[in-house]
């Protein structure tokens, strides 16, 4: 589907939502597109063209979807319509998939079902850990980013329905982030790898004690 937008760039009313809005402004900025910071969910109106989302943890509601003229544009880390859900960078891991794919889509009701706009690769090394996942998933979303706002320029917006086998990711907790101690920490890494080591650190059971783990990749010098 080949959508027309009518509007040159420069006057769209663009609004950005969510922890990870850098990504979008950073590459606005770069081509002198203005736009508005949406600090709660309720700012948004009609008088939005365009409203762009990541890093957003709640359901935003169907009636708001539908207040800005072409829509909620928001991003996902897994190849949709595969791993639709939670911990998309997580379950990358967990699934050992060589490569994270940030996908551009057309928000609808469903959860991570609407019409994709684009898809970046985003390569990974064995050795990444969190931090760096993150900082990769973010490059992707520019470089996706990116190629919209060139199409965009214009005058299309190019959608297209999810094709294939669905499937959905659930939320982990922090009891997901409990080691097996009978495992090499070899076979460990990727699980320990994923962790938050400030608010989801990995973890171990000793006897009736809980034991934290920490994790810090360097290179080796010596």
């Amino acid at each position: 589907m080949i959508l027309k937008v009518q509007e040159s760039v420069s006057d769209l009313k663009i609004g950005l939502y969510g922890t990870r809005v850098e990504c979008f402004a950073s590459v606005l900025r770069q081509h002198g597109i203005g736009y508005t910071l949406v600090q709660d969910i309720s700012e948004v109106d009609e008088t939005f063209d365009f409203v762009f989302e990541s890093g957003v943890y709640s359901i935003i509601p169907e009636t708001t979807l539908v207040k800005p003229k072409y829509g909620f544009i928001g991003t996902h880390e897994t190849p949709l319509p595969e791993g639709r859900g939670h911990a998309p960078i997580q379950w990358t891991i967990l699934n050992n998939r060589k490569n994270m794919v940030v996908t551009l889509y057309k928000l609808n009701k469903g959860v991570d079902s609407g019409q994709i706009i684009c898809q970046q690769n985003v390569f990974f090394d064995r050795t990444d850990t969190l931090e760096i996942l993150n900082s990769k998933r973010e490059a992707g979303i520019v470089a996706c980013f990116q190629t919209f706002i060139e199409e965009l320029k214009e005058g299309v917006l190019v959608l297209r329905d999810q094709t294939g086998k669905g499937s959905y990711h659930k939320r982990r907790t922090a009891k997901d982030n409990e080691l097996d101690v009978d495992k090499s920490l070899a076979d460990l890494w990727d699980h320990i790898r994923i962790c938050d080591n400030d608010k989801y650190p990995a973890w171990f059971r000793m006897g009736d004690k809980k034991v934290v783990l920490r994790y810090e990749v360097k290179i080796d010098n010596t």
